[in-house]
């Protein structure tokens, strides 16, 4: 019993030198050059010295800071990249529409807020939308206008402009074009052709002669009433007998007119044959004026006038008669010299010229005589 108690003895007092020797918490040990190092480090440091043990890289995380941090909100300039990238994803015929059309493709930022940037779009066809988006998440909805309500009202379009800023372009089959809208038809390429709406023989003399009264027709304009009166007062002349006439026509096309010079001839030598001009505004289809054509060709009424009147003189200047019944005949000429009396058209050289109603020198009478206004010289 007495060994055993000794022997406790001597565990315990073993125990309490042990307990005094550990290092007090919160102290780091010495080493034996009086350096202090952590249990950590020590630890560590062997494990790298230890040839057993093998050298790890740097450690890489899974996920980037891109992928777990939010996005960055869109600037004006990312906004309007992405957003024209989108157009031309939409449009496919957009690059042409931009180059050639009158009225193109128009847009741009209308207003920019710190959780919105507006983009106003024209189309060619007069369609105004208006493209809402976020700035942080690039999610965009469309709204357009409407003329009947005077409002705008949000459309089925959607799209996330985040996902063309990057994005090249590749044209497909759409056109953005206002609600209920329908494509226009091309205007079509006016064509402007003069026939014959009565085509007959005439015999004078035991000869036959052509009898042609002239159509006008002009794409898009109605040109029937033209028509009919140019039948109606040459038609009248008859094909056969003491009143035959032979009635053929030239005509020339301006940028404003159709004027169409006929000639009535009864091929009687006892006679001169006569002439007649129809004027048709090619943007109406109607006849027009004669004061008209004049003003068209650079003429004032008065400055037409006077001309003619000078072409009147100089047609009866140098004339094979008494100079009495010449002076006498260009007076009454040009006494005559007015609308009443004179009938402008235009000549296939583009010049304006007239029918003069004229009496003639030689005292044949009165007969039809054309004229250069431009030159005051007979044709």
């Amino acid at each position: 019993m007495r060994h055993f108690r000794l022997t406790v003895l001597v565990v315990l007092c073993a125990f309490i030198v042990c307990a005094c020797s550990v290092t007090p918490f919160g102290k780091t040990p010495k080493n034996s050059d009086g350096s202090s190092e952590s249990a950590a480090e020590t630890t560590v440091a062997s494990a790298v010295n230890s040839t057993d043990t093998p050298k790890y890289s740097e450690l890489v995380p899974e996920t980037t800071p891109s992928e777990t941090e939010p996005s960055k909100p869109l600037t004006d300039e990312e906004a309007l990249e992405g957003f024209e990238n989108y157009l031309y994803f939409k449009i496919k015929n957009l690059q042409k529409i931009l180059d050639e059309d009158k009225v193109p493709c128009t847009w741009g930022i209308a207003t920019s807020s710190k959780n919105e940037i507006m983009i106003m779009f024209k189309s060619n066809t007069g369609a105004l939308l208006r493209y809402h988006i976020n700035r942080k998440s690039g999610k965009t909805y469309v709204t357009q206008y409407s003329v009947e309500s005077n409002s705008y009202y949000r459309t089925r379009e959607t799209l996330n402009v985040r996902e063309y800023i990057d994005r090249k372009p590749t044209p497909t089959p759409y056109v953005i074009r206002p609600s209920g809208s329908t494509t226009p038809k091309p205007t079509p390429k006016m064509v402007i052709k003069v026939s014959n709406q009565v085509s007959k023989t005439a015999v004078i003399g035991g000869k036959k002669y052509p009898y042609k009264i002239p159509k006008v027709s002009i794409t898009g304009k109605n040109t029937g009433a033209a028509n009919r009166r140019m039948k109606s007062e040459l038609g009248k002349f008859a094909t056969k007998g003491a009143n035959a006439r032979a009635i053929t026509y030239t005509y020339h096309v301006t940028d404003k007119l159709v004027s169409i010079l006929v000639h009535i001839a009864n091929h009687d030598t006892d006679s001169y044959d006569n002439y007649k001009a129809y004027n048709i505004l090619i943007s109406s289809g109607r006849l027009v004026k004669d004061s008209t054509v004049v003003k068209l060709y650079g003429f004032s009424s008065r400055k037409f006038i006077s001309n003619a009147k000078d072409a009147y003189k100089a047609f009866g200047a140098g004339a094979p008669a008494p100079a009495e019944t010449v002076k006498k005949c260009v007076n009454a000429n040009v006494k005559r010299a007015s609308y009443k009396y004179i009938d402008p058209f235009i000549a296939r050289n583009g010049h304006l010229c007239f029918i003069g109603n004229v009496y003639f020198t030689g005292g044949a009478g009165k007969g039809n005589r054309l004229f250069d206004a431009y030159s005051r010289k007979p044709l």
